[in-house]
């Protein structure tokens, strides 16, 4: 079994916090924070929070070509990094170490915009990799793998269950009501949960 910690940070992730705050408290220019997530993605282009903030900030500024290809650059490292000389993906890459939810969370990002873009089978792949290799599902990727095979778009999903930036109990009762639908889907994830 291969199973994928990342290193530590350390030398950029300080300074990730920095900014992160900066932005959340509204301190400084946005021009500037994009500046300084570029300076440390140069820095260390395998620390994937630089690119997920840059790309949320982009992403909310309408600059979607410019999003887009940043998540695509950061999601290329990731492969890069947690992929085998064949191109498989480790057998886990768990989000209980905190050194490898930078990459779980550009992977999601990712899925999510391959599912926006309605590249369904792409994110579907991507969400069952994620699923497959943090079985806890600590980022949600069964809930999201459902949605897409009952054929809703990304925005469905959001207009119905997010409740300002969290997820209540309804998102797990329609789960639990559907997930026997598809049971080839979540087979795997099932025999790991048991």
């Amino acid at each position: 079994m291969r199973e994928f910690i990342d290193k530590d940070h350390r030398d950029v992730m300080d300074a990730y916090y920095d900014i992160s705050e900066q932005l959340h408290e509204g301190v400084g220019s946005k021009a500037k924070i994009k500046k300084d997530l570029i300076k440390l993605i140069n820095k260390d282009p395998y620390f994937f929070d630089s690119y997920n903030t840059l790309y949320q900030i982009l992403t909310d500024q309408k600059k979607e070509k410019e999003a887009i290809k940043l998540l695509n650059d950061g999601y290329r490292k990731c492969l890069e990094l947690i992929l085998d000389k064949k191109g498989n993906w480790p057998d886990l890459i768990e989000w209980g170490f905190l050194e490898n939810r930078h990459v779980v969370r550009i992977l999601i990002n990712k899925a999510i915009l391959e599912w926006e873009l309605g590249n369904v089978d792409e994110a579907l792949s991507l969400f069952k990799n994620l699923l497959r290799t943090n079985p806890r599902d600590n980022v949600g990727a069964r809930f999201y793998i459902l949605a897409i095979k009952m054929d809703m778009t990304f925005d469905d999903y959001e207009d119905r269950f997010n409740r300002g930036g969290y997820y209540d109990n309804k998102s797990w009762e329609w789960f639990n009501e559907n997930v026997e639908r598809f049971p080839e889907e979540f087979k795997e994830w099932m025999e790991a949960e048991n």
